[in-house]
């Protein structure tokens, strides 16, 4: 009987702190990678670009680095039982698609506290209502209240309303409604409102969740997912929502929504590059926190973060980069500078070009459907104008500094400065450990407060232009309209004017053509006589008709700035003029 051969083990990285081989995991240590080594660099940036990835974990601090995929809730879990020693002063944990790591989400929720509520919200399942839904499907009419009507069940309240003195008799005849109540999933809401956000507190953690949106443009020939069959009302590009903690031991959790949560983990070509490009911010933090990356590749300075690279050395610097570095990176991954720039803030942007590009097709021929675009165009910005305006509320909550109320410090365990006598519970708390949320550094409050100018300066401002644009070249499309009718008004005029003309100048003659027809005594007639006043009737009529036209403005029947009369007063006045001078 043959024995089994042995599986090969992948090599344990040299050098390894001794803080990994006491956990007790042997499973962990082949797992782990030196992110300063040069030759790791380039698989771990191929593995954070792998959509087949789900999770890696970062140790670092100024002179280590060590990172790892794919880990187990059981490894995570070793790695939260023993405390960091102080070299790696921060990690960052990432997950994508949450719906698959429920139990590494439990843990988490567990080891920090979090609400049962927020873990809820974390662990929702992607699926939209009906199961076929989308991150980014058509809307329209088929949304969500227009598939839910809730509303038979408000006007059955009403009727069923009494005065308040006789109170509610009738909860025993409520009907049940046709069709159930609406189910209030997570991402179902995201996806409605763009501009849907969380800001949690809790006593080891501070948690944001926000829609993000990326400038892609699906190409449907490559088979691309109908997530990308957009609404004429939303913004062009993918919508994905992403949360942030940052923990009490300087740790950050970063959590990505599924981008095609019905592709069944079988990625098209088309998605693994909208994959690649939806992770570009995320991929940029990763890469800057390996010092081998400096020696890669010429990086633009835009793309530099000071996360664990400083110029300098000197002792203040480097007393502070253990408490700056957590809250660094926790601006970073919220500061997504690609999809900002792409979307609105560079010069000739999509919605800038459209603009332009729809002002020149008025004006070589305006029509109303520029109206029904314009309109479009319009509630795409204001989407806009909302989701940025929902990142300045978003950054006013992280800076907003919590303190302690009466209420919350009255009948409890917590120890004031004007406390006199400590009490005899056991469970006492310092004031200062009993706040909510986890106060920033000094080096990300400041970024943060750059952020929110810079979005009023670069995004809001460049999408109320663009709104004010907008809202001019509607005018400007009704006027241009307006104008082209009154051109054709007055072609009718001046044929109809050319017409009345030609019929006035030939009615004194027609006149005396049957005067020179009809049978009168005495009077004889001849054709040299007939076109003699032939002659002098045509030609005072049409001296007549030319002074007319002079007079009243309409010569050569068409509308002309100034009458003859007005003309001759001002060569009149003009003379004068020049004799007084």
């Amino acid at each position: 009987m043959s024995t089994p051969e042995p599986v090969e083990q992948p090599p344990i990285e040299e050098n390894l702190p001794q803080y990994y081989h006491n956990l007790g995991c042997p499973d962990l240590l082949p797992k782990l990678k030196n992110l300063d080594d040069f030759i790791n660099v380039r698989h771990l940036e191929n593995a954070v670009t792998n959509p087949y990835s789900r999770n890696f974990m970062v140790d670092f601090g100024d002179d280590d680095a060590f990172t790892a995929f794919d880990l187990s809730t059981d490894l995570y879990s070793h790695l939260f039982r023993t405390p960091r020693p102080s070299s790696l002063y921060t990690r960052w944990i990432n997950i994508w698609y949450p719906y698959d790591h429920q139990s590494t989400l439990e843990l988490i929720a567990e080891r920090y506290d979090l609400s049962p509520r927020l873990l809820g919200l974390m662990c929702s399942s992607p699926h939209r209502a009906g199961g076929h839904g989308t991150a980014n499907d058509s809307r329209g009419s088929s949304s969500f209240f227009a598939a839910h009507r809730p509303m038979r069940y408000l006007k059955h309240l009403q009727e069923r309303a009494i005065e308040l003195e006789e109170g509610w008799k009738g909860w025993k005849d409520i009907p049940i409604a046709d069709e159930p109540l609406p189910d209030l999933n997570h991402y179902l809401i995201a996806d409605e409102v763009w501009h849907y956000n969380s800001v949690d507190w809790g006593r080891k953690y501070v948690c944001i969740g926000y829609n993000s949106v990326h400038n892609i443009r699906a190409s449907q020939a490559e088979g691309a997912e109908e997530a990308f069959r957009q609404d004429e009302d939303l913004p062009q590009g993918k919508r994905i929502w992403n949360w942030l903690l940052l923990c009490d031991d300087k740790t950050v959790i970063s959590i990505s929504e599924d981008p095609f949560p019905h592709s069944g983990g079988h990625f098209s070509a088309e998605e693994r590059k909208l994959i690649l490009f939806l992770r570009r911010n995320l991929l940029n933090c990763f890469v800057q926190l390996s010092h081998a990356a400096d020696g890669t590749e010429k990086k633009s300075p835009l793309t530099t973060l000071p996360i664990r690279k400083s110029l300098g050395n000197s002792p203040e610097e480097k007393s502070h980069r253990p408490s700056d570095s957590p809250g660094l990176l926790f601006y970073f991954l919220f500061d997504d500078w690609y999809s900002h720039y792409s979307l609105v803030i560079r010069r000739e942007h999509r919605y800038q070009a459209e603009l332009n590009r729809m002002r020149q097709d008025m004006l070589r021929k305006a029509e109303l459907k520029h109206i029904d675009r314009l309109h479009h165009i319009g509630r795409q910005l204001a989407v806009l104008k909302r989701l940025y305006q929902s990142y300045e509320s978003i950054i006013g909550h992280v800076l907003e500094k919590q303190t302690a109320t009466p209420a919350s410090l009255a009948n409890s365990n917590i120890i004031t400065s004007e406390s006199q006598e400590p009490l005899a519970s056991s469970q006492q708390v310092v004031e200062s450990e009993s706040m909510l949320g986890v106060s920033l550094s000094s080096a990300a409050r400041v970024r943060f407060l750059r952020l929110k100018d810079r979005i009023r300066l670069f995004a809001l401002s460049e999408i109320q232009d663009c709104m004010d644009q907008k809202e001019s070249l509607v005018f400007m499309n009704f006027n241009l309209i307006a104008i082209k009718e009154s051109y054709a008004v007055e072609r009718l005029t001046r044929i109809t004017l050319l017409l009345g003309k030609v019929t006035i100048l030939f009615m004194p003659v027609s006149l005396m053509t049957g005067y020179f027809g009809a049978e009168l005594t005495d009077a004889t007639f001849d054709v040299k006589k007939y076109w003699i006043s032939f002659t002098v009737i045509l030609t005072m009529s049409a001296i007549l008709l030319l002074g007319f036209g002079a007079v009243s403005g309409t010569m050569e029947g068409r509308m002309i700035t100034r009458s003859a009369s007005r003309t001759l007063f001002d060569m009149w006045r003009g003379a004068r003029r020049k004799q007084v001078q």
